[in-house]
């Protein structure tokens, strides 16, 4: 599709700083022109002004955040006035050589789609204040821009002046999900229980060190009991992980959507052969590359006597499930993946590092098992990576998506070993993480100190090891990088939906 961008200039802010100490002032003195209002029009977005175009802080002394929020704010409507959605953002873009430093200016900006960037230095934005939000077609938002001067600033503030105009971009082309939603994303530093409604429904930034098989590396989680995380997905509800640097194969990182299907496709072996069928022992084997679960799930495993990619495929036939080779009828001609779903799904590294050390504070905290999935320490022949489509959760994903309570906070519960969380002490880890599923559920990790323990979020909310068979399975995919948001707002009934 054609990439088409418009940029419109909406508003003129000018900041002059002229006496801090002993003034008086008023919030947001506009200098209207008369009566006027503008409006702009371009091909797809329309903006009203409900206000003059100008915001004049002549005068005015440093505030609390709370005074400055309380101030009349700047007001314009954005609306999608073409035939196809479109994607937006809002610029503040500096258009003279300004003298005064924008660490004193403060701004909040609300949008009535829920959108509340809470309080923040002007010069955090790095010049954005919305990058990549999706307006439907006929659709409108009107935002509301607070600003003020911090309470901060300092006398060297006398005398200087600050201007920038804000500008609309838009793109009917749109831009990639996992960068559309990262532009959203919350800092690492910000406390869940003092974060907006906005905020709390948004990925959290989390920064990891190297690992042996990754280097340190950034990637945006959803994290709490229901964040507006549900996308449509081949034809169902499924939920956004995060955004993740992917391998996808060949060495080449790209941020990619990893996803995970909103209910259990059945209970089914990991693995549940013997020594009859090449297991070491009777109870599994923990090796994901020839594992029964992962030929029933990705492409290219059609010529199995039983289970080779019924689900891929969206067949029915005959699954592993319980001890011994032990089959069972299974049918997935409405829950297996349909033809339109499949080109969205890419290859990926899956990484398949193992753990024996998960029972403390010293060895079983969510960053230590992010630190073992991506390491190289594995049972006696197992294979450290995968490259493959369909996977299953890591326990970290599980960890990280807690954000705890304001009586047991998300550091909390990241400083205990997940083994622990079945504890009532720390039942508000497990309660605020929107993948608990009060069932037993398989993830990818194995325990390496034998050949059949693979470690699953069990019906408790803990993290343990359990012998290979019959578990709930839940598929996880990474997207395309090319994927895109359309439309929704991620809420279970109005889901993001991709293209």
């Amino acid at each position: 599709m054609k990439k088409s961008k418009l940029a419109v200039v909406i508003a003129l802010i000018a900041v002059s700083m002229v006496t801090l100490v002993g003034s008086s002032y008023a919030l947001f003195t506009k200098t209207l022109e008369g009566t006027k209002k503008v409006t702009v029009k371009t091909g797809t977005l329309k903006v009203d002004f409900t206000e003059g175009n100008r915001i004049n802080l002549e005068g005015q002394a440093p505030v609390t955040d709370s005074t400055g929020q309380s101030g009349t704010p700047y007001t314009f409507t954005i609306t999608n006035s073409g035939t196809i959605n479109t994607v937006y953002s809002i610029i503040n873009e500096e258009d003279i050589s300004n003298t005064l430093n924008t660490n004193y200016i403060r701004y909040r900006l609300v949008g009535d789609n829920g959108y509340d960037s809470g309080a923040n230095d002007l010069s955090a934005i790095g010049g954005n204040f919305i990058t990549g939000s999706t307006l439907s077609v006929s659709k409108s938002v009107t935002y509301k821009l607070y600003m003020w001067v911090s309470q901060n600033a300092t006398n060297d503030a006398q005398g200087k002046t600050y201007q920038s105009k804000i500008v609309v971009t838009s793109t009917q082309e749109g831009v990639p999900a996992a960068e559309e939603l990262i532009a959203k994303a919350n800092p690492e530093s910000l406390d869940y229980n003092s974060a907006t409604t906005y905020q709390k429904n948004q990925m959290w930034t989390f920064s990891h060190d190297a690992t042996e098989q990754l280097g340190a590396t950034t990637d945006y989680r959803y994290i709490g009991a229901n964040p507006n995380n549900y996308v449509k997905f081949n034809n169902e509800l499924w939920r956004i992980i995060g955004v993740f640097n992917v391998d996808d194969g060949t060495g080449k990182l790209e941020k990619r959507l990893k996803i995970i299907r909103n209910e259990s496709i059945g209970d089914y072996s990991w693995d549940n052969k013997n020594t009859s069928t090449g297991a070491e022992t009777a109870y599994g084997k923990n090796n994901w590359t020839d594992a029964r679960l992962n030929y029933l799930l990705n492409e290219g495993h059609d010529s199995e006597t039983y289970g080779g990619s019924l689900y891929w495929n969206r067949k029915s036939g005959t699954c592993y499930k319980n001890q011994n080779n032990t089959t069972v009828s299974c049918d997935f001609t409405t829950t297996g993946l349909t033809d339109s779903a499949k080109e969205m799904i890419g290859d990926a590294k899956w990484y398949l590092g193992g753990t024996a050390n998960y029972t403390s504070s010293s060895d079983g905290l969510t960053s230590h098992f992010y630190g073992y999935e991506r390491g190289t320490t594995v049972y006696s022949g197992r294979s450290t990576s995968l490259i493959g489509k369909v996977g299953l959760i890591y326990p970290s994903d599980y960890g990280y998506a807690t954000s705890g309570n304001s009586s047991t906070s998300r550091s909390t519960c990241l400083a205990k070993a997940m083994v622990n969380w079945a504890s009532s002490s720390y039942s508000d880890c497990k309660n605020n993480d929107w993948l608990f599923k009060s069932s037993n559920m398989w993830t990818l990790s194995h325990n390496s100190s034998n050949s059949y323990y693979v470690f699953n979020v069990r019906y408790n909310g803990s993290v343990n090891y359990n012998n290979a068979y019959s578990n709930g399975v839940w598929p996880v995919v990474h997207l395309k990088s090319t994927i895109k948001v359309t439309t929704g707002t991620g809420s279970s009934t109005d889901p993001f939906i991709l293209e």
